[in-house]
């Protein structure tokens, strides 16, 4: 892979929980390392992603040289915008205004790649968490997947949860000749899987100093085979827990929770943070909906339980002997992203 070029809106700094805000500096627009435009203008933002994507799509394609190419699209995540904004707000709900500009961005890159290389180009799109439900019309839907149990018990069981409404995401893999069309495959993937696979298919090898939790699935996505993670860990989102912790176990089509809780709802409700020592385990396969854990004295949760529990000591061993860091940026001043650090307001425009 040559080259690279992420376009992303970046928060992740002085989060205040109470304000449900970001404070200090402005949200920043990112090319590659390099803050270009802050505050970022969302009602450009669509047409900076597409001729950004299309210059480079042009230049890689030209020079004859392999390219990967990352847009951490801000579409669908709030506040959302249109470009250009509409003429009659009340005419179209933003939601979906916002959602057909991001189709049609997406359908525009998909056009350039099929005219410059089409025939060894892989696309893959996906999203990277469920709907926001504290932002009600603004969040979109978790489609079946309800997280019920939860609902009862109080909150949302989407964003910020560990509930298939919550982790749960769509994926599209396009590369005519390569991956099958109209096919949908039932493996369990996660976008951990990205790296390894790209990697994979770009005929490198993995740096042999630490373990991955990512698979390779070109097989998964050329549809040759239909076997994914036979074990995924869903860490905790902010709802219950430590954030970051492991305390929820994808099995098969079996997911055990140690600890649960409700995100904000739409009616500003949420759910207590909730322990179980006996996890609660669902069968997905005949639950998607995540509405009745498995009955503690069945026997089907008692030939599972003593599975889930070896997987989670595995993978918790895994992550202690690992080479492995960590680091706290909010911690250090010298990170704070302002692309003018002498100027107090963090104010640029270079694009």
């Amino acid at each position: 892979m040559a080259s690279w070029a992420p376009w992303l809106l970046s928060p992740q700094f002085s989060w205040n929980p109470e304000r449900d805000c970001y404070t200090d500096v402005a949200l920043p627009l990112y090319e590659n390392l390099n803050i270009v435009e802050q505050p970022v203008n969302l009602s450009g933002l669509a047409r900076k992603y597409l001729e950004k994507a299309v210059a480079f799509i042009e230049q890689a394609s030209t020079s004859g040289r392999p390219f990967l190419l990352y847009m951490g699209l801000a579409h669908m995540h709030v506040p959302l915008s249109v470009t250009p904004p509409l003429e009659n707000p009340g005419s179209q709900r933003p939601y979906r205004a916002s959602l057909q500009e991001m189709d049609s961005l997406v359908g525009q890159i998909k056009d350039k790649v099929d005219h410059m290389a089409k025939e060894n180009t892989l696309l893959w799109i996906t999203g990277d968490n469920g709907p926001w439900a504290q932002k009600c019309e603004l969040a979109g839907s978790v489609g079946p997947f309800f997280g019920l149990w939860q609902t009862h018990q109080g909150g949302s069981s989407a964003k910020q949860t560990t509930w298939e409404g919550g982790h749960r995401v769509p994926a599209l893999a396009y590369w005519p000749g390569r991956v099958p069309a109209n096919a949908t495959s039932t493996a369990l993937l996660s976008m951990l899987d990205i790296f390894p696979t790209a990697i994979a298919l770009a005929g490198a090898s993995l740096p042999p100093n630490r373990n991955f939790d990512g698979l390779d699935v070109s097989e998964v996505l050329f549809g040759r085979s239909q076997v994914g993670h036979r074990v995924l860990f869903h860490p905790n989102s902010g709802a219950a827990g430590e954030y970051g912790g492991l305390q929820t176990v994808r099995l098969d089509h079996h997911k055990a929770f140690y600890i649960t809780g409700g995100a904000k709802a739409c009616d500003g409700s949420t759910g207590p943070e909730q322990l179980h020592a006996s996890p609660l385990i669902f069968n997905l396969e005949d639950d998607a909906a995540e509405a009745a854990p498995l009955q503690r004295g069945s026997p089907e949760y008692q030939a599972v339980l003593p599975k889930v529990t070896r997987v989670l000591a595995d993978v918790l061993q895994d992550i202690a002997d690992d080479n492995s860091s960590r680091a706290d940026y909010s911690q250090d001043p010298s990170v704070t992203p302002c692309c003018s650090p002498s100027q107090i307001a963090c104010r640029c425009q270079t694009v």
